[in-house]
Order: structure tokens, then sequence, then C-alpha cells
């Protein structure tokens, strides 16, 4: 079935569930770890028949409105405004530094006065922990209607953000821009190499480390950069002459540190985005993607492209991160 059928398909299939989520996209993270998580729990919403509704108002990474600032409309949403406070990820509510007594008012009763009101089942906090489960990442996926049977999640993930990422007529020709001044052969490999902040989530890896499969992997030494430090893009054309290595990355940038960038005015950010998502489309059409798991484009780039695409430093295969 083509893409447009596929869609029709879900929603009705989505809006015939009776149980409701209403999970909240952009409440602290960075775009793709929100992302991430929107498309574990669509799926996880699909094999559990609950109907996912999203609320991406007063997103973190918004022009003005949420998701569809840079996306076609979703159907099914929930636009009430009690989901920006009380529709959250469960640490943050657990690392709150309100009033113990606050905390069980706003997050147990005023949560279920709602939900019983509204007749609404879940909110983001409900079933985090079960879509976000390692043990979901063995989950298979039985929807004649949707063309899955027995699929791997990982083929699912494949699906649905085929499905849903797609470019409204505003961000469309940016995106466009920005891979069309890229001149890449047929053939290319990507390496994401991340800088600034994240060593203080997990390990970094040095530039040299990946270069190693990069060298196993390629057929033509041509390689396209995803980094945040174009300090990596010089080091990398210095020390690896015969290599073509191209990149959107400007010399201006020298590492990401998030907690600068949320400073940032929505204008610059919204692009920022944009050159972003242009990166993960060159992304998408290389031979063999190189990077890590526990980085958050490693992780969509897994669901997005499959695992046989990617050679992950860190784990040798997918995890949820």
């Amino acid at each position: 079935m083509t893409t447009e059928e596929w869609i029709q398909q879900y929603n009705t299939l989505n809006n015939s569930f009776k149980k409701r989520l209403v999970f909240r996209l952009g409440v602290d993270s960075g775009f793709f770890s929100e992302y991430n998580n929107m498309i574990l729990a669509m799926l996880y919403c699909l094999k559990h028949n609950i109907r996912f509704e999203l609320y991406s108002d007063h997103a973190r990474f918004a022009l003005r409105d949420g998701w569809n600032d840079f996306f076609l409309p979703f159907e099914a949403v929930n636009t009430q405004r009690i989901n920006k406070d009380y529709s959250l990820r469960p640490y943050i509510i657990e690392q709150s530094t309100e009033a113990p007594l606050q905390k069980i008012v706003k997050y147990r009763y005023i949560t279920a006065a709602y939900k019983r009101f509204f007749g609404v089942d879940y909110m983001t906090q409900d079933l985090w922990d079960f879509h976000r489960d390692p043990a979901f990442a063995q989950e298979t996926f039985t929807v004649p209607k949707l063309g899955f049977q027995q699929t791997p999640l990982l083929v699912a993930t494949q699906q649905v953000i085929k499905a849903f990422w797609r470019y409204n007529a505003q961000s469309a020709p940016i995106v466009a821009s920005f891979t069309k001044s890229i001149q890449l052969p047929s053939e290319y490999i990507c390496l994401h190499v991340r800088a600034g902040d994240k060593f203080t989530e997990t390990k970094t890896y040095d530039f040299g480390e990946y270069m190693v499969p990069a060298m196993q992997f390629s057929s033509n030494q041509t390689a396209f950069v995803m980094t945040d430090d174009y300090t990596v893009v010089e080091q990398l054309r210095s020390q690896y002459t015969g290599w073509q290595f191209h990149t959107l990355c400007t010399p201006s940038e020298r590492g990401y540190f998030h907690t600068e960038f949320v400073k940032q005015d929505k204008q610059a950010k919204f692009e920022h985005h944009l050159r972003l998502f242009a990166e993960l489309d060159i992304a998408a059409g290389c031979t063999k993607f190189i990077g890590t798991y526990s980085s958050n484009i490693g992780m969509f780039m897994g669901m997005r492209i499959g695992p046989d695409r990617c050679h992950c430093l860190d784990f040798k295969d997918w995890v949820i991160w």
C-alpha cells in the first residue's frame, strides 16, 4: 500500500481504540530524545489497543505551533492546557522540588480527576516505563491492516517514521535547501561524532575511533560528517587527506551544549532544527551510519534505517537509550 493509504489505515485503527494516552512532546530534552520516545509510545499503544494522542503545545523546540511547525498535522491531537504541567516524564515529577503534599495533590488527585472527567486513561508518565523497558526492543507486531505480521520493532519503527516524517509547506523548502547544498556521490558513509556536553551523559569517542570502521565500510573514501564541533571536521581533513569529508556544520560551531541552546530565540532554534533534519535526511541515504546508540541521533538512525546499516561504537546491538 502507499504511504498515504498506510496513514489512513493507521488513523482509522488508532481512532477505534477506546483507551487513550495523551503523550506530551517537547518537555525538556533535545528533539530526538522527545521524538524517539514518541515513536516507541505510538508502537506500544498500537500493540495494546490504546489511542495515541499527541500534545505538542508549548514544546521547547517550537516556533509557534509545536509539531505543526515542522511536519504535516498529526490527526489525533489533544490541546488541553493541563497537559503542559501534568503530563510529564516521570523523572521530572520525581525530581520536582515542590512540597510532598503538593506533588501528591497535583500528580495523583488532580490528574485522576482530569482523566476521569475527560475520559483519558493515561498521561505521559503512566506508560513511560513500559515503552522504555529494554524488553520492548524485542517485541514484534502483528497488525494485518498495517502490513505487520510478527514484525520486529525496528522494522515497525521504519514504517512509522516513513509515514509521519513529512515536512509541511514552510519547512520542506528550507530542509531541501540544506540537503541540496551538499554534493555527494551515490555511495557514501555517515559519521556522527558528538562533542559538546555529551561527555556528561556517556562515554565519548575520539574521531579516530570512528575512522577504523569507516575505512572498512567505505568503498570510495567519502563521508558525510554530522557533528556539533567543526574542530572534528578540521582534524579529519588534516589527518585523512585521501578522504572527502562533507558537512553542514559551520566553522563557528565548537560543541553543542543543551543548556545554552535552549536560551536561544525561537527562530534560531527553529532554523537549527531544520538543518538538523536535513542532516538526518542525508544520513538516511548513506550506505553505512557510524555513530553511537547512546546518542539520540544514533538511536533514531537505528529506528529509521535499521540496524543492518548502522555500526555503533558503544553497543553491538540497538538499545532503548
